[in-house]
C-alpha cells in the first residue's frame, strides 16, 4: 500500500508544472522584438497562447502549432504539426505576458505532495496495525475461549 501511494504521489509531482506570467510593458514592444512562450490579451476580450511572437511596426505575429491529419490514397493517414501565424494589430493588444516555468515552485509543490502521500500512507498503515493489536480480529475468539 505504501509503495502504491508513493508512486501515485511521485507521478502527481511530476505532472504538476508551475508557471508564472511576467508582464511585458507596451513600451518594450518594439519592432523586430521576438519572445517565446507568450500569452496575449486583446481589448475586445480575446486571449491567445502563442509558442512565439514577433513584433512588427504595427502588427504582432503570433506563431502556434496545430496538428493536422494528412492522407495519401485510401489507407495512408498521418498527422503533422503545422505552424500557423495569427496577426493582431498592435492597437488591439491590451497586454503581453511571458510564460515562465518556475522549477522552484514545482519542486516545492511536488515535495509537499510527496510528504502528504507519505503521511497518508503511514496513517492508513498505523490505523490498521493498531486495530489488530488492540482490538484483535472480531472473527476469532480471544485466547482462553473468551469466557472468564
Amino acid at each position: 500500500m505504501r509503495i502504491c501511494l508513493a508512486i501515485a504521489a511521485a507521478a502527481a509531482a511530476l505532472l504538476t508544472g508551475c508557471s508564472s506570467y511576467q508582464l511585458i510593458p507596451r513600451s518594450e514592444l518594439k519592432a523586430d522584438a521576438k519572445y517565446d512562450g507568450v500569452r496575449v490579451a486583446t481589448f475586445d476580450g480575446f486571449e491567445y497562447n502563442f509558442k512565439r511572437i514577433a513584433v512588427r511596426p504595427d502588427t504582432l505575429d503570433g506563431y502556434y502549432t496545430q496538428t493536422e491529419e494528412k492522407t495519401a490514397g485510401k489507407d495512408e493517414v498521418w498527422y503533422e504539426d503545422v505552424v500557423h501565424v495569427h496577426r493582431i494589430p498592435l492597437a488591439r493588444v491590451a497586454r503581453v505576458e511571458l510564460v515562465r516555468k518556475d522549477p522552484v515552485k514545482t519542486a516545492f509543490y511536488g515535495a509537499s505532495l510527496a510528504a502528504a502521500g507519505y503521511f497518508l500512507a503511514n496513517v492508513v498503515n498505523d490505523n490498521g496495525s493498531r486495530t489488530s493489536r488492540i482490538g484483535g480480529d472480531a472473527s476469532k475468539p480471544p485466547p482462553g475461549g473468551g469466557l472468564p
